[in-house]
């Protein structure tokens, strides 16, 4: 979806991010998981990556850019997947645990 948007807004910066977390997730304030702050991945055009990264702080979020518009397919096929998993019932954040 992200990458039909610049057709749609010539000359406009696009910034795919907040789609991982669930709704309730942004009640909290700040969003804080096991005594770690949610990670935001960004894509998109660097200058409006990093215009996106200081909102993400701000709501006290850690940033994690992640490449440019081209990579935000991988990010919504990302969410798609871990939301598939929250709804069966299953816990998505083990299947991304690093050691």
């Amino acid at each position: 979806m992200a990458s039909r948007l610049p057709a749609l807004a010539p000359g406009a910066l696009i910034v795919k991010a907040f789609n991982l977390a669930p709704a309730q997730a942004w009640r909290m304030a700040p969003p804080v998981f096991e005594g770690r702050p949610l990670g935001v991945p960004l894509c998109g055009d660097p200058a409006a990556v990093e215009v996106v990264a200081e909102l993400v702080r701000d709501v006290g979020c850690t940033p994690l850019p992640a490449g440019d518009l081209g990579r935000a397919a991988l990010l919504e096929a990302t969410a798609a997947f871990a939301i598939g998993l929250w709804q069966a019932g299953f816990d998505a954040r083990t299947a991304f645990v690093s050691g």
